[in-house]
């Protein structure tokens, strides 16, 4: 997630003055992430104007260590603005603030990122490492290493780094815990070319997470014993008084989503229907039921 100026200022208006329009932020995607780990929560609104309210301060600073931002208080931020935004800064100063001094808007590590929901062992270079989960906590396993699973667990593909950092607030959508979370990226897709565990793809619900899960991820399970994408069965009702128009309107070009499995196609049909998508990390709040897979 990147943050430019104004988006620091806003968060340091809301930090001293607990409360901001939701409006004044340019990355919307940031108020997404503060809703979504507890830092904030929704405040008064009027027709034209919607506010957010601080709800717990250091939440804030955990989320900018989650995104690689080094910055842990008001202080900080103005620090930091100062160096990054207001001067050309030195790699040096950049390292200072980020995990990767090379550029600001690096790429990801090339790797797996994972998490779980109870404790699950891997084997990373033939040795057994137990993966164990906790608020905020992730994993990264660089690409040079051996990784293999045991073949009891079970794989859940998901494309936001959010349920990874939070995983445990999935875990009731879920009826086994022998799970490990990784993020789809493409080494992941190389990665499970080669595994005959079960797969689950648990992805947005718009036509391109879908588009993700039929045209990308499915091709690389040629070994896979059995895959299936999760669906709760209160979907459609889920799209209806939750989804987003504008996410469906950006997503009209994926036509050709052609498959087998009905419950997906279902999930097709329900979407062009109601005219809107949903996204995946914020479905532990909004289901009302508690759906098993």
């Amino acid at each position: 997630m990147k943050i430019n100026k104004q988006d620091f200022l806003n968060i340091k208006h809301l930090l001293q003055n607990h409360s901001i329009t939701e409006g004044k932020f340019k990355n919307r995607e940031i108020v997404k992430q503060l809703k979504l780990n507890g830092s904030v929560k929704d405040g008064k609104k009027t027709p034209k104007v919607r506010y957010i309210e601080l709800q717990k301060k250091q939440n804030i600073f955990s989320l900018l260590k989650n995104y690689n931002y080094n910055i842990g208080s008001i202080e900080d931020i103005d620090i930091y603005i100062e160096e990054i935004f207001d001067k050309k800064a030195s790699r040096d100063v950049i390292q200072k603030w980020h995990n990767d001094s090379k550029d600001k808007d690096s790429p990801s590590l090339k790797g797996l990122y994972i998490s779980s929901l109870e404790e699950v062992d891997i084997k990373l270079n033939d040795e057994i490492v137990k993966i164990i989960p906790n608020d905020g906590l992730g994993y990264f396993l660089f690409h040079t290493e051996k990784i293999e699973l045991l073949s009891t667990t079970i794989i859940v593909g998901i494309e936001n780094y959010q349920v990874v950092w939070f995983a445990k607030k999935y875990q009731h959508l879920f009826e086994s815990d022998n799970i490990l979370f990784v993020v789809i990226n493409p080494f992941m897709l190389e990665w499970i070319g080669n595994l005959k565990n079960e797969y689950i793809h648990f992805g947005d619900y718009d036509l391109a997470g879908i588009n993700i899960y039929l045209n990308k991820v499915i091709p690389k399970l040629k070994k896979s014993k059995k895959y299936s994408m999760f669906i709760p069965e209160n979907i459609e009702y889920l799209i209806q008084e939750h989804g987003s128009y504008e996410l469906y309107e950006k997503q009209k070009q994926y036509k050709n989503l052609i498959t087998n499995e009905l419950k997906v196609n279902n999930l097709i049909k329900s979407i062009r229907d109601i005219k809107k998508s949903i996204e995946q990390e914020g479905l532990h709040l909004l289901m009302k039921t508690e759906e098993k897979i």
